[in-house]
């Protein structure tokens, strides 16, 4: 019965967009003709052909946040994506796959007065994989499914719903409800979460406070995972400058206090963050920097509590060389464990699972960095924290529809010391050197320094205005980070492809 409501709701919403009566005729309590639905959204098909993404090196040595399925299709999840535990060392572990996702918002309303929104999404729609059943877990099924053969399923996700609104003769507008936050670009915040966002906006000038809640599993207590924030920007012609500030008030330790047991620890992190660019001449020049702080608390005595003293930057210099041709050098670093400091939370985090990480690699990355210009499934680093990278780019645009981009990546480990778990200064995520579930692993028995280097070349085609059709390739030659004491990682390779229309 449920299937049928949700599809029934999305039928009569999608009527209700396509009426005529709706769109023109004001609707009690409205009486204005203003009030009117908006849809928008897109399509897209991606495809990955990936070969040795685990460098010949097995799962006994790596652990990879790719898709590998078994023969069952129901394996662990690793971020999302099925793996499997049967490909050994020396083989050939070649990934091939083709996904489908599509999102979905309808507006009723005006941005300039008030609006409800609201936005529908469906992803993890492998082409061919197993159908839900009612024996699996959301472990084994993490989104539910839509690309079986057979395609009756449910699997509509409720992306966004929220309310937003301008106050009555003032420049603050207000969106309260579930709600995208997007701060920092691809190196801090962006993910879905319910709260409040307040912009008052004096172009140039904008000034907008940020609150989201991530945990309240106990209303009778006030244990909450929140977020307060704020952060102010001047755009003008030739330059940009941004500032932000976020606390995070987390008393439920990190998920681990339930409505039946208390948290170890609270957690308290805060981060600085200062960017902007300028645009001199044919000069573009673009940097960020984000200093992490903070304590974490532990509730026992045993435990002593960790500072966080952690940070990132990137700093890019673009030079346009004529009309459709283009030079690029970028730089950038994040901080990583650090046996040295015992006492402090050394590795730079983030707000909890940010999905800013899946577009680390845009423009950069085919076949290390997730890159969200290929649906973000195919990548070898799922988290950017312990490394740095040294970029030249080339960017070339041959005709108006075609935009090509030549990158060469040196990238290297920011961690010091022995190898080590994370849970060795108190940090939820780990280093290259270290045992961890959401990246490829490297070597455990020494601390080595070099990833690897990429060469890749993406290409973005407009067909249409309205459909873009992306296609990259990238070769890795990996350091000495993946070199086991048993055999050296060999080279690797990925052939990514999307197709995306706009509607």
């Amino acid at each position: 019965m449920k299937k049928y409501l949700v599809w029934i709701g999305v039928a009569v919403l999608v009527g209700a967009m396509a009426s005529s009566s709706m769109a023109q005729t004001p609707q009690s309590p409205f009486t204005s003709v203003s009030q009117a639905w908006k849809s928008w959204g897109f399509l897209e098909i991606a495809t990955g052909c990936v070969y040795r993404p685990d460098m010949n090196q097995g799962t006994t040595n790596s652990n990879i946040p790719m898709t590998f399925r078994t023969s069952t299709g129901t394996a662990a999840s690793t971020a999302g994506n099925v793996t499997t535990t049967s490909v050994q060392p020396g083989s050939d572990a070649n990934l091939r796959q083709i996904a489908e996702r599509f999102r979905y918002w309808l507006q009723w309303g005006d941005p300039k007065t008030a609006r409800g929104v609201i936005g529908f999404e469906a992803d993890s729609t492998n082409w061919g994989e197993s159908a839900t059943t009612p024996s699996e877990t959301t472990v084994s099924n993490p989104s539910g499914r839509i690309g079986v053969y057979k395609t009756d399923q449910v699997m509509v996700e409720i992306k966004h719903v929220f309310i937003d609104f301008v106050i009555p003769q003032t420049p603050v507008s207000v969106t309260a409800g579930l709600q995208g936050y997007y701060i920092g670009g691809r190196l801090f915040m962006s993910n879905d979460a319910p709260g409040l966002m307040v912009t008052a906006d004096f172009s140039p000038h904008k000034i907008t406070a940020y609150w989201w809640r991530e945990r309240d599993v106990d209303t009778l207590k006030y244990n909450v995972n929140d977020t307060y924030g704020v952060q102010y920007q001047l755009s003008q012609k030739l330059f940009n400058v941004y500032a932000y500030y976020l606390y995070k008030n987390d008393l439920t330790g990190g998920g681990t206090q339930t409505a039946s047991a208390s948290a170890t620890f609270q957690d308290h992190p805060w981060w600085f963050g200062i960017g902007g660019g300028f645009t001199p001449g044919n000069w573009d020049f673009k940097g960020q920097f984000i200093y992490n702080g903070g304590k974490r608390d532990f509730v026992s005595s045993a435990t002593s509590d960790k500072d966080y003293e952690a940070w990132v930057a990137e700093l890019s210099a673009k030079y346009r060389i004529g009309p459709g041709l283009a030079a690029t050098v970028e730089g950038f670093w994040s901080t990583g464990n650090d046996t040295k400091k015992t006492d402090k939370i050394t590795e730079f985090t983030t707000p909890s699972l940010t999905e800013a990480t899946y577009g680390f690699g845009n423009d950069r990355s085919v076949f290390y960095y997730f890159n969200s210009d290929f649906m973000y499934y195919w990548g070898q680093q799922l988290y950017y924290q312990g490394t740095w990278y040294a970029r030249a780019n080339v960017e070339y645009n041959p005709i108006p529809r075609l935009n090509l981009n030549f990158n060469y990546l040196y990238i290297g480990d920011t961690a010091q010391g022995t190898p080590r778990t994370a849970s060795g200064n108190g940090s939820t995520a780990v280093n290259i050197n270290s045992l961890g579930s959401t990246r490829l692993q490297g070597r455990t028995d020494a601390d080595k320094n070099y990833v690897g280097s990429e060469l890749n070349v993406i290409a973005r085609i407009k067909i249409y205005d309205t459909l873009g059709y992306n296609i990259g390739f990238g070769y890795f030659f990996p350091g000495d980070v993946f070199d086991t004491p048993a055999r050296n990682a060999d080279t690797a390779w990925a052939l990514l492809t999307r197709l995306r229309f706009i509607f």
